[in-house]
């Protein structure tokens, strides 16, 4: 993913790294051997971080980099490559609140590679050297010539069907405006994505209730058929078509969210992007009522942002993340608490502010990340009277 932005300023620019990563497809039979050993080391790798309860590059290295290389007959990077791939894999995988036991299985073929070491790429001739074998380049974007520029980084052999495919990560070092011209707060909610500054606001529906539904289509047969769909192949594969599907259709609204917010914020003449900060906030979920939490799972509020960090960097612009603590319970006029008047509504007793807790959220994002973004030391940071 791109990184995210330094502390702005309202005057200069500064440089900043430019990441993007190329999917092209490639012609190629005799990694198929290869790839296989890297598998099959991966998988030992794992077991062996699972049993010795470890991360550490050099414990890693020194027991596993000799044994890789002579029961798996991978060469010298490539043995390295996999067991940093392992030991990515195990970190994500036990850092996972939701992992409840179960152990992360390598279905897909995935070798990481190192640029130079393990791959080289010629973009004239549009032919690649990997793990020693020659392959051709036979599908990429039409736009590859505008990265010819970027530095070639780590890439991903990856094997889908029948198919490989190469996903390179470049990089390139771009300058980057730092002046605020303008700025858009966007508050993620289950029903509503609110997006907007403090003259406007835009609603945009979400697809969770098409995700629930699906979902809940693959909960009901597997309680109809309790243990015996597991046994019964039709049933599981119609089970898991249900939970794909809800799957997709929220990977799918997330990316297109991406696209329509960088649109709004252009149409609205700003070049930031103020966001939540919501990294902590599944450890906050345990107490939750099952339904809840389920539907908060599945929206996956931090792939929603991702996206839309991500469609902004590439179009140029900034995101900057605020705390958002109160954020739709403070009075954007008056820094007061709010007090619930409706359904979904709020109102302060001290001003008689009153309106919905959507547009109460944008306009607190929104004044909170002016704030930081002020060049006024006193003024960054500022707790609102609570």
């Amino acid at each position: 993913m791109l990184q995210a932005p330094e502390r702005a300023t309202r005057e200069g620019s500064s440089i900043e790294e430019k990441i993007v990563t190329i999917k092209m497809k490639i012609s190629s039979s005799a990694l198929e051997p290869i790839a296989e050993k890297y598998m099959q080391a991966k998988r030992f790798v794992l077991q062996w971080l699972y049993e010795h309860k470890t991360t550490s590059l050099k414990e890693v290295h020194n027991a596993l980099y000799e044994l890789l290389r002579e029961k798996f007959g991978l060469k010298s990077k490539l043995a390295q490559d996999c067991y940093r791939d392992a030991i990515a894999t195990y970190k994500s995988w036990s850092e996972n609140p939701k992992k409840k036991g179960r152990f992360p299985i390598l279905r897909n073929v995935s070798l990481w590679l190192t640029p130079k070491l393990s791959y080289t790429i010629d973009f004239n001739t549009m032919t690649a050297k990997i793990l020693g074998e020659e392959v051709k380049i036979i599908g990429y974007p039409h736009n590859l010539d505008q990265y010819k520029d970027y530095q070639v980084k780590e890439a991903r052999l990856v094997k889908r069907g029948d198919d490989w495919y190469l996903n390179v990560t470049m990089k390139k070092k771009v300058q980057v405006e730092k002046q605020v011209k303008g700025l858009m707060a966007v508050d993620i909610n289950m029903d509503f994505i609110t997006l907007g500054n403090d003259k406007q606001v835009i609603e945009i529906p979400t697809r969770l209730d098409d995700a629930v539904h699906f979902k809940k289509l693959g909960e009901q047969l597997q309680k109809r058929y309790q243990r015996r769909w597991r046994e019964n192949k039709r049933i599981f594969n119609r089970i898991r078509s249900f939970h794909i599907k809800a799957r997709n259709v929220i990977q799918d609204f997330a990316k297109k969210v991406g696209k329509w917010v960088v649109e709004e914020a252009k149409r609205l003449g700003a070049n930031y992007i103020v966001l939540e900060d919501l990294n902590k906030m599944i450890s906050h979920v345990k107490g939750l009522k099952k339904d809840y939490r389920d539907r908060l799972y599945l929206m996956q509020y931090r792939r929603v942002q991702e996206w839309v960090e991500w469609e902004a960097k590439k179009h140029g612009l900034n995101v900057i993340y605020v705390k958002p603590a109160y954020s739709s319970t403070t009075c954007p006029k008056c820094g007061y608490e709010l007090k619930g008047s409706g359904y979904r509504t709020f109102k302060c007793e001290k001003c008689g502010f009153e309106d919905h807790r959507d547009y109460v959220a944008v306009c607190n994002l929104y004044g909170w990340g002016s704030l930081s973004l002020s060049t006024a030391p006193y003024m960054r940071d500022v707790i609102p009277n609570r």
